[in-house]
């Protein structure tokens, strides 16, 4: 299992109502989270393919694939209009 963590923002603050979801390869949501008041968010996860789908209350979207081998990952996320 690998560390996937990051920050989600927008406008360069963190997004502090933004949820995160993770798909796995066949588009299925396996967890959400809520990120916390610094915008952080934390997965543990297997090697391969994963798509993170995040949003918040005032309309912003994001939406990254994210590759993982066997060593932890940081991947933040900026959010775009709605």
């Amino acid at each position: 299992m690998s560390l996937l963590k990051g920050t989600i923002t927008i406008h360069g603050e963190p997004a502090k109502s933004a949820v995160v979801e993770v798909l796995n390869p066949s588009g299925d949501v396996l967890d959400q989270v809520q990120v916390d008041e610094g915008g952080h968010y934390l997965y543990h996860l297997g090697s391969g393919m994963w798509t993170l789908r995040v949003w918040d209350a005032h309309g912003h979207r994001g939406r990254a694939e994210v590759q993982l081998g066997n060593e932890d990952k940081v991947f933040d996320l900026a959010l775009d209009e709605g």
